[in-house]
This record gives C-alpha cells, sequence and structure tokens, in this order.
C-alpha cells in the first residue's frame, strides 16, 4: 500500500516548533512535544524546509536536524521549494502574508490564536477556505487518544451526567484559558453563555502581550456550570479539571499526564446514601506524550481521504468567540455573555 507524502515546511522554529526536543523533562513524558519531532517520524510528510529569522535556529535545523533546505524568509523558501504542507509557528500577525506566499498549499497545522483579534482570525480562515487548504488548530488535547474517547461516549459512561465541576488555569487566559475552553467544548458540546468572574488586568508577565488571568463561569446547553479559576505559574504549573457526575468524579491533573476516576459507592455514615469513593481512585491511562503525533496522522488522513480533521479552523473559531466573550465580559464588570449575540 502506498502511504501518501506531502511535501512540508516548517515556518517558525522556536519552542514548539523544535526547542521542546532537547529539554530532558518534557522528553520523559511527551516523546512528541515539539513540530520537528512529529515531522522526522510521521511517514506521511516530506520534511524539507525550516524558515526562521534567527541565524542561530536555522543553523539549529541544518545541524540538529540535518535539514539542508534552510530559509531566512518564505520569499528565498519558495524560490527553492514549494511545500503542500505548512506548519505555522508564528505569531499570528502575519500568517495570512505567509498563506498568500505559498502557492501549492493543501493544508497547514497552524498554533493558536488564529489571529489577534477575532477578526483577523475570520479572515485567516477565509483565506484558507478560499483556496480549499485545510487547518489544522493545535489545540492538541482533540488529538489525544484518551480524551477523544471521552469525548466519544466513554465519560459518560464512567461518571453519567454532568453535574458541575471546576478547573485552574495559569500563564494568561488567550494563551492557557484557550485550551480549557476548548477542551469543555470537544468534551461536553457547545457553550450557552459565560461570565467572568474579575476584571481584565493586563499582566505584563505573561506570554501574550495585553494578556491576564482572570477567573470565569461557563454554563453549557443544558445549563451546566463550570468554574475556573487562574493559578500564578511562578509557583507552579497546573491546567486541571475536576469533573462531578451522576456516578463518579474525573479529575484530569498535571496537565493530562494523571488521570483519576472516583466511583459512586455506599455511603459510610448516613443509610440510603450514595458517596464518592475518594480512597478508592481507579487510575486512566494517560496518552498525552503522543496527542501531536495524532493531530498529524489525522490531518494526513484528511489530506487524502477526506476524514473530519481533529481540530479544524471552524471550531478553533468557535472556540476564539467563547474566549472573545469572556474577555467581553471581565471588561464590562462581569456582565453574563450570551453566545448566542456572536
Amino acid at each position: 500500500m502506498n502511504v501518501p507524502i506531502w511535501k512540508t515546511a516548517l515556518i517558525g522554529f522556536g519552542k514548539i516548533g523544535a526547542g521542546y526536543a532537547d529539554d530532558p523533562l518534557m522528553a520523559r513524558y511527551y516523546p512528541y512535544a515539539t513540530h520537528a519531532q512529529v515531522l522526522q517520524d510521521c511517514p506521511n510528510f516530506d520534511w524539507t524546509a525550516v524558515v526562521d529569522p534567527s541565524p542561530s535556529q536555522r543553523e539549529l535545523a541544518r545541524q540538529r536536524w540535518q535539514i539542508e533546505g534552510v530559509f531566512p524568509s518564505i520569499e528565498e523558501l519558495i524560490q527553492r521549494d514549494r511545500p503542500e504542507v505548512a506548519i505555522i509557528a508564528t505569531p499570528p500577525d502575519a500568517r495570512g502574508e505567509i498563506i498568500e506566499k505559498l502557492p501549492d498549499l493543501l493544508g497547514i497545522v497552524v498554533e493558536k490564536p488564529l489571529g489577534l483579534t477575532l477578526e483577523a482570525g475570520e479572515k485567516f480562515l477565509e483565506q484558507c477556505r478560499e483556496r480549499n487548504i485545510l487547518v489544522q488548530v493545535n489545540l492538541w488535547r482533540r488529538g489525544d487518544k484518551t480524551f477523544y474517547q471521552l469525548a466519544e461516549g466513554k465519560l459518560s459512561e464512567l461518571m453519567g451526567r454532568l453535574q458541575g465541576g471546576f478547573g485552574v488555569y495559569g500563564n494568561g487566559f488567550y494563551n492557557n484559558g484557550t485550551h480549557v475552553i476548548d477542551f469543555i467544548r470537544m468534551l461536553f458540546g457547545e457553550i450557552a453563555r459565560v461570565r467572568a468572574n474579575g476584571n481584565w488586568k493586563p499582566d505584563r508577565r505573561l506570554p501574550i502581550a495585553g494578556d491576564a488571568n482572570v477567573p470565569f463561569t461557563i454554563w453549557l446547553n443544558d445549563g451546566v456550570s463550570l468554574d475556573f479559576c487562574p493559578l500564578d505559574f511562578q509557583h507552579y504549573r497546573e491546567i486541571g479539571f475536576d469533573f462531578w457526575g451522576d456516578r463518579g468524579r474525573l479529575s484530569i491533573l498535571n496537565e493530562g499526564l494523571n488521570l483519576f476516576f472516583y466511583p459512586l459507592s455506599g455511603n459510610r455514615a448516613i443509610r440510603n446514601a450514595g458517596e464518592i469513593a475518594h480512597d478508592r481512585p481507579r487510575k486512566i491511562e494517560s496518552t498525552v506524550g503522543q496527542a501531536l503525533y495524532r493531530m498529524y496522522e489525522n490531518l494526513a488522513a484528511a489530506l487524502s481521504e477526506r476524514v473530519p480533521l481533529y481540530s479544524s479552523g471552524e471550531s478553533a473559531l468557535q472556540t476564539a468567540k467563547v474566549v472573545e466573550a469572556v474577555v467581553r465580559s471581565a471588561k464590562t464588570n462581569g456582565s453574563v455573555v450570551e453566545m448566542s449575540s456572536f
């Protein structure tokens, strides 16, 4: 059986592009922490080029990853190479220009956010739609095998109907709050309304300019609410979730490396009542280290067989609308914002 192969360029050679691959702690838990690691192993993508303005990063691509086609700009790339797939690991402000300069594109993998504003993200996706370019957005939890199985029905089998829940995140709402909201949409469906539980106070320490850490509440279409609290990552990192159903509780901790299910049990103090067996958790296998690789496998299948993308541009845009709704609420003294207004 012939394996379809697409000529591929990696545009942006920073931490998610390649840098995390040399972190020994990351390597213990995430065999695929960067785009470079996936491109080196995935047979569907012929990784022929790297574009980065930094001389040191281009030299890293040559020496560490053995890439011969290394260029400081898209203009120089297209004089030598015509990629069919582009991995765009750059800030969002110039992505539209990148797309325009690559005439043979069939698909892309792109980091979130889609644009610096919701309008810019919509414009970028319209550019891609006009040229029939498939857009896979690296909201990587959608590629994780275990999370995918939860979303496809295993979650309700485990814990029954969701009654409520909460979670924590940090390092910026635009940054990791986007991952939180997208994960909730993946597991439980669309969001009806949101409210910020604090004002928008930009923090210069955060990686995205103008970002803030803000607590917020979201309501699902069935009326169930979920609350989220920001953490200061200077103390420790966590993007964690705690979901309570009518048959048990699911905790997803250490950014997905530890998953525990606590089943329903008879109450030890009151007759004819139940409790959650917090002293008898069942650990669920974590597969987050393979999630990014699966995103690429899925893109390859979408290109060759037209299967649905795990994290399409259209889905990521809906997440961006929820993000914008929370920001709007935070800037209007915590008003409830209905998603029907977007």
